[in-house]
């Protein structure tokens, strides 16, 4: 569990959202620790562990070795990590290996060319946007279009079932949403996490079926979004995840940029900890 310190310290570097834990708890179901820089969230024998060092970044072998170390001292039997390098940990066996890279914001270097102010202005002529704290009922019913249209998987399905927790949970989640002008139906809605001193998170872009009528309404989502990090004296965004072509390409034209590399792995031991403990 974490001390009063340790979350201070995590608030004021966290430069992925994973560092969070009033993101991940809700997700993961997992409480929170903190060892030698390193951020992981533990449930049982199952553990979630955060590779990206506070308050530096360890590359290479110091990065490997004192995962090894944390890994041996937790003993799980499950093990998710996320980290900026693939890893290797003899005798485990990996079931996934997912490579891709955070987008950084740097709110000093946007781009504002002609072509994104004009559907900046288009979708202005439809749309008003504004900043909320409360999922309702209509949130869920646009969350739930949304996956429909998607057609997930069931992990990642039951993944986007837990917003509402994670929104409940974390003081510092904020919905911007998008409103029709003339009927104020939700049309679509992006969920920002706050809490760190230097970033804010873009978490979600959440649309649904009819939004897709209107162009330039997640640029319109993503202004309003920078306007309020920079009210609170923010200096970056991370934009998330390249995830495919297309939304890598939106988060390129603000001017994100790839700036951490991420690389999921997923171990389950094949062995005996106490095999190998004896023979370390």
């Amino acid at each position: 569990m974490l001390n009063a310190c340790q979350t201070r310290l995590i608030l004021k570097r966290a430069y992925v959202p994973e560092h969070l834990p009033m993101y991940m708890h809700p997700f993961s179901e997992s409480e929170a620790f903190f060892h030698q820089g390193l951020v992981y969230y533990q449930q049982q024998n199952r553990v979630n562990l955060i590779a990206y060092p506070l308050p530096g970044g360890l590359q290479g072998p110091d990065l490997q070795e004192h995962v090894r170390v944390l890994v041996r001292r937790l003993s799980p039997g499950d093990l998710k990590i996320i980290s900026p390098v693939e890893l290797e940990i003899s005798s485990w066996k990996n079931i996934r290996l997912d490579r891709d890279f955070y987008y950084c914001l740097d709110l000093d270097h946007l781009k504002s060319g002609p072509k994104l102010r004009n559907m900046l202005r288009r979708a202005a002529r439809e749309v008003r946007t504004s900043s909320v704290h409360e999922f309702t009922r209509e949130h869920l019913q646009v969350l739930n279009s949304f996956l429909k249209q998607k057609n997930l998987d069931r992990e990642k399905t039951l993944f986007f079932h837990r917003i509402p927790d994670y929104l409940a949970y974390s003081a510092r989640a904020v919905i911007i949403e998008a409103r029709h002008l003339e009927d104020h139906r939700l049309l679509a809605f992006n969920i920002m996490e706050t809490g760190a001193w230097e970033y804010d998170f873009y978490l979600f872009n959440i649309t649904g079926a009819e939004s897709r009528k209107i162009p330039g309404i997640n640029d319109l989502l993503l202004h309003e979004a920078i306007q309020g990090a920079r009210r609170a004296g923010k200096k970056f965004i991370n934009m998330g995840l390249g995830t495919n072509p297309g939304i890598a390409a939106f988060k390129t034209k603000w001017g994100g940029a790839p700036f951490l590399p991420y690389c999921f792995q997923h171990f389950r031991p094949g062995f005996s900890w106490k095999h190998i403990f004896r023979k370390g």
